[in-house]
């Protein structure tokens, strides 16, 4: 029913604004009867074809109402006919929008799948509780990985499940989720808790606390890259940063570790799961397996059992 619950609160919303804007209409002697609810005109049918294809891109489009969404939107300001009916239909139209915002929004805060247990990876640590804002929904377990090389090769691994609210087709969705992460910045969040919690297990360079604390990009990466995973090499959405602490006036951080994300390819229903390594400075494997391939052949061995 979880995987059906975003479709039925879309379905909830843009249909009860539409009903509610009618019978306003209707109440105020702009319609002529109650029939009209049943038997949409004008454009009223016209909304409602829209509604119901954003509803269908929702499933089958990359980019579901983000993408289909915008470019709608923006067709009906552009035409010269769209323009006229904006004017003539412009509360509907607004709520018609606004529909569409709100179910968005209510979609994310739709709770995700729980994430995949990994055995290997041990049982989760506990975390603090998120202070980000809760948008879109995030459930992660985290894992601590230590060596025996004196705690310099302390790792901290999460594996979670992102709701996505804007697309329920698993086409592409792994990588855009990263994209749009490096353009809004999601990576603060997903990865902030997780490289506190390895301060407090692994020896680095310099203090490090939130005031401090920076993620840069490793400059050229590939946004995939090829993994050898159930004897085939497969292509993952893969993102890299640098951690830095910057204590100095002259503000050049000091990189005290690495970060590594890695999306599965998502399976629609508007989520998608994700793989973070923090290691720090130090640690064996950030030369001679600098993406975490270790970690990723666990985890996707473990996504395998579980289905």
């Amino acid at each position: 029913m979880l995987d059906w619950l975003p479709t039925v609160v879309m379905l909830t919303v843009v249909v009860g604004v539409d009903v509610l804007v009618t019978q306003r209409k209707v109440e105020g002697g702009e319609q002529p009867s109650p029939p009209v609810f049943w038997r949409p005109k004008g454009d009223r049918r016209y909304r409602l074809f829209v509604l119901l294809s954003l509803l269908v891109a929702w499933w089958v489009v990359p980019g579901g109402w983000l993408l289909v969404g915008l470019f709608v939107f923006a067709m009906s300001w552009i035409s010269p006919a769209g323009r006229v009916a904006w004017a003539d239909e412009r509360w509907p139209r607004w709520c018609m929008v606004g529909s569409v915002l709100v179910s968005v929004l209510l979609v994310g805060f739709l709770p995700p799948p729980a994430p995949t247990v990994v055995a290997g990876f041990g049982s989760p640590i506990q975390a603090g509780e998120d202070a980000g804002f809760p948008w879109p929904r995030i459930e992660e377990d985290h894992h601590l990985l230590a060596g025996d090389r004196d705690g310099v090769d302390v790792a901290v691994v999460t594996v979670s499940t992102m709701r996505v609210p804007w697309q329920g087709t698993g086409i592409g969705m792994s990588g855009g989720v990263l994209f749009l992460g490096d353009a809004l910045n999601m990576a603060e969040r997903e990865m902030r808790d997780t490289v506190l919690l390895l301060t407090e297990s692994a020896p680095l360079p310099v203090p490090v606390d939130e005031d401090t604390l920076q993620l840069v990009p490793v400059v050229g990466e590939a946004s995939t890259s090829a993994y050898r995973l159930d004897g085939d090499l497969t292509q993952l959405a893969v993102r890299r940063w640098d951690v830095t602490s910057d204590l100095s006036a002259s503000g050049d951080g000091v990189k005290v570790g690495e970060v590594v994300v890695i999306a599965a390819p998502a399976e629609g229903f508007g989520c998608v799961e994700m793989l973070t390594v923090v290691r720090p400075v130090g640690h064996p494997l950030l030369t001679s397996d600098p993406l975490a391939e270790e970690e990723v052949e666990r985890w996707w061995t473990a996504r395998s059992l579980s289905r």
